[in-house]
């Protein structure tokens, strides 16, 4: 397989909701959960447990200056930074995630073209990347759009996004044919454009497959027949249900705990069975802890077994049954934990996050006092001496309120 998981950004959990660029408008809030985000990169929306959208593209990514109001282009954000991006989408919002990956396969389905619109003249600054007046001359350009460049006949470098579309009297849904405009491609071409080259626009699928959870590989027992079975844990705060006969993907973890990535290794592999103490079932539906059996010996511990429906299975499954079955129940979701504001917090509620024992609470209140707090969680934890590994475990569990630090003339690096 080719695709690696290079990162997720997911919406709401940053200190700001939104930023308003010029000409563009507001940029919903977000914060890199894991791995890291580089603009340009590919992109999926997870909304739910459903893959809504693929072949999207982080055209533009801007962060918050430090003590300041404005923002700043920012090529790379790592974990745990919060982030403004624009992809194309206007409905992003809080629970929506960016999963970020790399795929040398393929790409996405460009043999039906819905609009071509011809380069008039093009432009770029710094904030926003590349723009360029166009003329629709056939079908329609609108915004959101998988769209692709060519020069001469001749395609330049990878499909982009339409992150917006612009008329005289402001942003535009779409373009028709004979109807002049702006287009914004912030910073997705890999050539820059030129006038008279040709901007093709193509249809794209409002969902892509449903994810049924994930689970991590704790042991492996080898059956000798090319299968094994697998003890599997569902991740704490997550929900999945596997069932018997589902497709699953293998992924397997690589990078460090700021740079975290997966490499899908397998994909298509159908569950040949669960049990559940050791009594065989259907469905996984409501247990953290099974096993699971697939017709693969490549499997190690810490690996991620994530079960999916591919779009085009549902929609099979439901034209095939006149009286479809309902699906086995999913577990109800975890309760949201309540987050501990290590800027706010009293000393009970820092002692109860993963890590901190007394001396390092002491050492906390200690250093908040001294400073006036901490620009975020991960900025608390190198300061108090948590390890990488013990920082990641405060992930969902503290934030950061925003406070005034002192100036000390030094800029944060992201990491």
């Amino acid at each position: 397989m080719t695709e690696t998981r290079v990162g997720l950004i997911e919406f709401g959990k940053a200190l700001n909701d939104s930023v308003t660029l010029p000409g563009l408008g507001e940029l919903p809030g977000a914060q890199v959960s894991t791995g890291r985000a580089v603009r340009g990169a590919r992109a999926r929306l997870l909304r739910g447990n459903r893959i809504v959208e693929d072949n999207l593209r982080l055209g533009i990514m801007v962060r918050k200056k430090f003590f300041s109001s404005d923002v700043e282009p920012v090529t790379d954000a790592g974990f745990l930074k919060d982030v403004f991006v624009a992809v194309g989408r206007r409905d992003l919002g809080n629970g929506d995630a960016l999963e970020l990956y790399t795929d040398a396969a393929a790409g996405p389905d460009m043999s039906r073209p819905e609009g071509i619109a011809s380069v008039v003249a093009p432009a770029f600054d710094q904030l926003t990347g590349f723009h360029a007046q166009v003329g629709v001359h056939d079908g329609v350009l609108r915004s959101g759009a998988l769209c692709a460049l060519a020069r001469g006949g001749r395609p330049l470098g990878e499909p982009m996004r339409v992150l917006g579309l612009f008329g005289p009297a402001g942003p535009l849904e779409e373009l028709p044919p004979g109807q002049a405009g702006t287009v914004l491609l912030g910073f997705q071409c890999e050539v820059p454009p030129l006038a008279g080259d040709t901007l093709t626009a193509f249809p794209t699928p409002d969902f892509v497959e449903q994810r049924d959870g994930t689970a991590v590989v704790h042991g492996v027992t080898d059956l000798g027949n090319g299968a094994l079975v697998a003890a599997v844990e569902v991740p704490e705060g997550r929900s999945a249900a596997f069932t018997v006969g589902v497709s699953v993907r293998v992924l397997r973890p690589i990078g460090t705990t700021f740079n975290e990535r997966s490499t899908v290794i397998a994909s298509g592999l159908p569950v040949l069975s669960l049990a559940r103490d050791g009594i065989s079932v259907r469905s996984s539906a409501g247990a953290r802890v099974f096993t699971v059996g697939l017709g693969t010996r490549d499997l190690q511990q810490n690996d991620v077994i994530e079960a999916y429906v591919p779009a085009a299975a549902l929609v099979a499954s439901s034209v095939a049954l006149a009286t479809p079955l309902a699906a086995p129940l999913a577990p109800p979701p975890a309760p949201p934990v309540e987050l501990v504001d290590v800027n706010t917090a009293p000393a009970a509620a820092l002692a109860s996050l993963p890590g901190l024992s007394p001396p390092r609470v002491a050492a906390a209140l200690e250093l908040r006092s001294r400073q006036g707090g901490f620009p975020d969680v991960e900025a608390f934890g190198v300061a108090i001496g948590l390890q990488p590994h013990e920082i990641v475990r405060l992930r969902g569990r503290a934030t950061a309120a925003r406070v005034t630090l002192p100036e000390t003339g030094v800029r944060q690096l992201d990491i």
